[in-house]
C-alpha cells in the first residue's frame, strides 16, 4: 500500500475545515446562549422585585384587614347592646319615659 502524503494534506486541511467550522459554532452558540443568560437573570431579577413589592402591598392589606375587622367587631359590639337595650326596653314599655324622666330631672311616673 502506497503512502500518498498528498492525500494525507487533503484530507488534514478538509477535517482542519471540519473543526474549525464546529469550534465557530460552539463559540457562536455560546455566545447565544451567554446572552440568554443574561436576559434570564436580568427577568428574574426583575421577578424578585415584583415579588416583594407584592409581598409588601399585601402585608399592608392584611393589616388593613384586620384593623377593619376590628372596626367592624366594636361596631357589632355596639349594635348588640344597642338592639339589647332596645328589645329590653321594648319589653318595659314604660321604661323608656320613666328614663326619659330621669334625664330631664323629673321624677318617674308611677302607675
Amino acid at each position: 500500500m502506497p503512502h500518498d502524503p498528498a492525500a494525507d494534506l487533503v484530507r488534514w486541511v478538509k477535517d482542519g475545515e471540519h473543526l474549525f467550522r464546529l469550534t465557530l459554532e460552539s463559540l457562536q452558540g455560546a455566545a447565544a446562549l451567554g446572552s440568554k443568560v443574561e436576559e434570564l437573570s436580568e427577568e428574574t431579577r426583575r421577578l424578585r422585585e415584583d415579588n416583594e413589592a407584592l409581598r409588601r402591598e399585601l402585608d399592608l392589606l392584611r393589616a388593613e384587614r384586620l384593623e377593619v375587622a376590628d372596626t367592624f367587631k366594636v361596631f357589632a359590639e355596639h349594635v348588640t347592646r344597642l338592639a339589647t337595650l332596645a328589645l329590653h326596653r321594648l319589653g318595659s314599655p314604660g321604661l323608656l319615659a320613666d328614663e326619659a324622666a330621669t334625664r330631664a330631672g323629673q321624677p318617674p311616673r308611677v302607675p
